[in-house]
């Protein structure tokens, strides 16, 4: 797997990347802007699933955009990260928050898409068995953001 990071790191867009202070700070914005669209929407989508915001609005309707900016954001922070990680592929591959990073955004987008969530989004309201998942689901982006902090702050 060693060697495989290696080879990643040698890549144009890699070096490239790594090379430049204005693409890696740019990539860095846009990869923010993405998980911020992420974790919004997300944080949204499951607070409405618990009951505690827009009591006015159908679940629907306060889901289904919210899961479209979860999609788009997801898109954006991998588009973006798949650059900043390859720059750095070996040391970043070993760190341990990073892993963790990665780990809990796997686990939060297949809590949040995965557990019955297109089921849940046609009901007029929300099932009582949804708030669990609705409460696990907020605590792992939650638990991811947090994660992503730490990675940058300790990098």
């Amino acid at each position: 797997m060693d060697s495989w990071f290696v080879w990643l790191e040698t890549t144009a867009v890699a070096e490239a990347t790594a090379e430049s202070l204005t693409l890696t700070a740019s990539l860095s914005a846009i990869h923010l802007l993405g998980f911020t669209l992420v974790t919004g929407s997300a944080l949204l989508a499951n607070l409405k699933r618990l009951g505690a915001l827009l009591p006015r609005c159908s679940v629907a309707e306060v889901l289904r955009p919210a899961n479209r900016a979860v999609v788009v954001g997801l898109a954006i922070s991998v588009a973006t990260g798949v650059p900043l990680f390859a720059a750095h592929a070996t040391a970043v591959s070993a760190n341990g928050t990073f892993q963790l990073k990665m780990v809990l955004l796997l686990a939060a987008a297949v809590c949040h898409f995965a557990v019955g969530w297109n089921d849940r989004v046609q009901a007029a309201v929300v099932a009582p068995g949804a708030r669990t998942g609705a409460a696990v689901s907020l605590a792992l982006w939650l638990s991811l953001a947090v994660t992503a902090c730490a990675f940058i702050l300790l990098e």
